[in-house]
């Protein structure tokens, strides 16, 4: 019980990672199985800070480093960095350090090391089994067409997010493009 109860924190607490990236329209059929696997640090910011009840701006950035193409057609893409923007609402509940319940869309570029981009949009909502669901969409550029999959490796929020509401978020993960 104990576990469950930690996953499902981290995972809502994670739910403002989806701001940076989250649940969209099914990737188009170009996309290739597999094409990028990188380790990601993000750091999300909201403004005002976000409680139950209440609205807020998000801001995101982000690295992605030791990307590795599986099936070897985006090889050169071995880092990046990421910048996003959107907007999310949230409402009490959940199991996360913060007690909120969030929902959240917005869209963002990653900009490659090695030259050339790619634009995505990104959605997250509560899930009762989860804590939250997640997806994002490659809308342009390099990767266009690919599903993005955030796997949270840990996700951190402001100390005394309970009281004084979601104002950042740091999250490391690991990012599939596919």
């Amino acid at each position: 019980m104990a576990r469950r109860i930690r996953i499902l924190t981290m995972m809502a607490a994670a739910a403002p990672l989806a701001v940076a990236l989250a649940v969209l329209p099914a990737a188009p059929a170009q996309a290739a199985d597999g094409d990028l696997s990188c380790s990601a640090t993000f750091n999300l910011t909201l403004q005002p800070p976000l409680r139950a009840g209440g609205a807020a701006n998000v801001s995101i950035t982000g690295d992605l480093s030791g990307c590795a193409s599986r099936n070897g057609q985006h090889a050169d893409l071995r880092s990046g960095k990421l910048n996003g923007t959107g907007s999310a609402t949230a409402t009490a509940g959940g199991f996360n350090p913060c007690g909120l319940l969030v929902t959240a869309k917005g869209s963002g570029t990653i900009g490659w090391v090695s030259g050339g981009d790619s634009a995505f949009t990104w959605r997250i909502s509560p899930d009762p089994f989860t804590g939250l669901a997640f997806s994002a969409n490659v809308t342009g550029g390099q990767l266009n067409g690919d599903a993005i999959t955030v796997s949270a490796r840990s996700a951190t929020p402001n100390n005394g997010c309970r009281t004084n509401g979601l104002s950042t978020l740091a999250v490391t993960a690991q990012v599939t493009f596919a």
